[in-house]
Formats: C-alpha cells, sequence, structure tokens
C-alpha cells in the first residue's frame, strides 16, 4: 500500500464506556451482599431488595461514580477464582475497586475479622492506599484509595 491508499489519523472514541455490573456468584448472596454493605456502605438497588430468601441481590455503586454501576451475587453452589500469579510470582486480585476513606474501611474490617491478604494497609505512595482482603465466598478482592484523597 502506497502513502496515499493509506487513510488519515483519526482519533478513537471508546465504544468502551464504564463498568455496569459485576456478577458475581455467591453461596448465599443475602448474606454476602449484607456484608458488603456493612464494609463499604453501599445499598440494595430497588430493583432487588435485601431478602434473605432471595437468589439475586444487587447492592448499588455509589452515586458519584457517572454511569452508576452494581454488585450482582447471583446465587451458586460455583467456586469463582478471582485471583492469579503474574511470571514474577506476585498474586494479582482480578478486581480493585477505587474506594474513599480506607482507614475507616480498614477499622471496619477488623471489627468484622475480615481476612486480610496483606497486613494492613499498604501505602503505594503515588499510587495511593491499598487493601487486599478475602470477602464472605473467598474471593481475594483489592481496594485503593487513588485519586480520592
Amino acid at each position: 500500500m502506497n502513502e496515499k491508499m493509506m487513510p488519515a489519523a483519526t482519533k478513537l472514541e471508546p465504544k468502551l464506556l464504564n463498568l455496569s455490573c459485576i456478577y458475581l456468584p455467591a453461596k448465599h448472596p443475602y448474606l454476602t451482599a449484607k456484608w458488603y454493605g456493612e464494609i463499604f456502605d453501599l445499598e440494595a438497588a430497588d430493583f432487588a431488595p435485601l431478602d434473605p430468601e432471595a437468589d439475586l441481590v444487587v447492592l448499588k455503586f455509589s452515586k458519584d461514580i457517572p454511569g452508576g454501576g452494581s454488585l450482582f451475587f447471583v446465587q451458586s453452589n460455583d467456586k469463582f477464582s478471582m485471583n492469579f500469579n503474574n511470571i514474577q510470582g506476585y498474586n494479582h486480585a482480578i478486581l480493585m475497586f477505587q474506594v474513599k476513606d480506607i482507614e475507616e474501611i480498614y477499622e471496619r474490617m477488623k471489627e468484622k475479622g475480615v481476612e486480610l491478604a496483606t497486613d494492613g494497609i499498604k501505602d503505594r505512595g503515588g499510587c495511593g492506599k491499598e487493601i487486599a482482603f478475602f470477602d464472605p465466598d473467598g474471593r481475594k478482592i483489592e481496594i485503593n484509595d487513588y485519586g480520592t484523597r
């Protein structure tokens, strides 16, 4: 192809706009959702209220997140690994949520006996403070306060 036939450079407009929901298997959706709600101050969605008998419970993210977003806890006996090792051997969580008030969240986690994957809050310097923990269904999750301080 010669230069005259090459298309002009155009600015790409992303087609992937936002993360609207995350579906997570949960042995007991109500208990898992209640735990997330208590740790992170999340509320149930109007269309799927907290119900101990429900096989689906939905929590809403903060209203400050453009486009909203929800966590769907779907009853399942499946185990879903939420972490992996990189080639250097570091164990990454697949999910990392941005949070505010990480110290307050850490205190709640200690009060509720949450199993931590790291020793307390890790200060990542310019990348924020971070906590890695396991939720009630054994998933490794990370939270970080980058950009919220």
